[in-house]
């Protein structure tokens, strides 16, 4: 679905804006399968093409990013694989300020271990897609109503009890408070359905809560508060507060500080439509991924604080990203974790076509139920040459060590990327 939706979002390229990137990389490991007694040593030849697609029209909104690449193992402990990643919203004013129809697309590979990381034969096909009506009504000029009605469709490549049908009707009373800022009565009702009953259980999902949201000269904020009921077909069914903030300053072109915090039920298939939705996210996670999930039906209870930092000059580039998570499952209590971590990464420009860049990763995760903790800690440095406005190439060594309190769970990786590419 995700590749047709693609070919139709290029194939439409003429009325908006496309870029795309080949790039040719060869990727040298000193044990590629993250083991602490049977390290893998690799060669990996990965041809790939990268694109960001994204149409603004009167009436219709398309955005569209993805990514496909073909890696070749040179030994033989691995087949060579075709890994790939899309994400796509379509928005189509049928009837102008009066009924849309909306679609969405989320395709991503996803650990199948999620405590392991990212190596051969741990990676899932993950696919999400969603599409439906949305109605509005004024009532009034401070006063509007909107309904959003989505059906929704789930498939793992490995995990069973992630298939299934979603079906969801989420209605918004808003008000205009003043020039700036509005509030809203908002109800949104979820029913999950999936297609295996022997690993999964079936719920009906009740939020309600109200939103405030504005802006104050360079401040965008939005606040929730509310409550939430689990309606499960076999078991509890648990109640928590819905307590969401987002707040965003931005003094000037250069700088921007975003703080999220977020306490409510989740599960995996939010979490990634959220985080692929944010067209600030990568598509593939980095190396020590703090939001990386247990890709099944469970839901849990979700605590999250992120604060993210960013600064764009001339010369240097900067970004930090600490965050907390706290994930407590309904039904698995062998998943449940704490996690703590920070993320940063230092662009320096050494001219005008050389720029080298600083990045590391660090997050401790706790599990509650085992008694055990994880400790990634991933460093890269690299340059990057651009010689035209169409060709580069760029250089990066990476460290990548995990302790653990658990043997099994230990590993220490090095290896060196090159990468050469052409750009539109």
């Amino acid at each position: 679905m995700a590749i047709l939706a693609a070919a139709a979002f290029a194939g439409s390229a003429h009325a908006g804006k496309l870029d795309y990137r080949f790039e040719v990389e060869v990727l040298h490991s000193d044990n590629i399968n993250l083991s602490e007694d049977n390290q893998a040593k690799e060669t990996v030849l990965s041809p790939r093409v990268t694109f960001n697609f994204k149409e603004e029209g009167a009436s219709l909104e398309l955005q569209a990013r993805g990514e496909l690449e073909r890696r070749h193992y040179f030994g033989s402990r691995f087949d060579d694989e075709t890994r790939s990643e899309f994400a796509g919203q379509l928005n189509w004013s049928l009837l102008p300020q009066r009924l849309n129809l909306v679609a969405e697309d989320y395709l991503s590979e996803e650990p199948i271990n999620f405590r392991g990381g990212r190596y051969p034969g741990n990676l899932q096909r993950v696919n999400i897609f969603l599409a439906g009506p949305s109605f509005f009504a004024r009532m009034g000029d401070a006063t509007r109503f909107q309904l959003d009605l989505r059906g929704a469709s789930t498939h793992a490549e490995v995990a069973p009890d992630f298939d299934g049908k979603r079906y969801s009707a989420a209605a918004s009373l808003q008000r205009d408070l003043n020039p700036i800022s509005k509030a809203s009565l908002n109800l949104v009702s979820t029913r999950a359905k999936f297609d295996d009953a022997a690993t999964a259980v079936d719920y009906r999902r009740n939020d309600a809560f109200v939103r405030y949201q504005g802006r104050l000269r360079k401040l965008e904020y939005e606040f929730d508060l509310g409550h939430s009921r689990l309606n499960r077909d076999v078991g509890e069914d648990p109640t928590t507060t819905i307590a969401r903030a987002t707040v965003q300053w931005q003094p000037n072109s250069r700088n921007r500080i975003r703080l999220r915090a977020r306490h409510q039920f989740a599960d995996q298939v939010q979490d990634l439509v959220v985080r692929l939705r944010d067209p600030d996210e990568s598509l593939v996670p980095d190396l020590v991924d703090s939001s990386s999930s247990l890709v099944s039906s469970g839901v849990y209870r979700q605590r999250d604080l992120e604060l993210d930092y960013r600064y764009r000059g001339e010369i240097v580039g900067f970004r930090v990203r600490p965050l907390y998570r706290q994930l407590r499952y309904i039904d698995r209590g062998d998943a449940d974790r704490t996690e703590r971590g920070a993320f940063f990464q230092l662009d320096y420009r050494l001219g005008p076509q050389v720029t080298m860049f600083l990045s590391g990763s660090l997050r401790n995760r706790e599990f509650t139920s085992r008694n055990e903790e994880d400790r990634d800690r991933v460093y890269s440095l690299g340059f990057s040459y651009r010689m035209t406005q169409h060709w580069g190439w760029s250089a990066e060594a990476i460290r990548n060590k995990r302790t653990s309190n658990d043997p099994d769970q230990a590993y220490t990786e090095n290896s060196v990327f090159l990468t050469v590419w052409w750009q539109r």
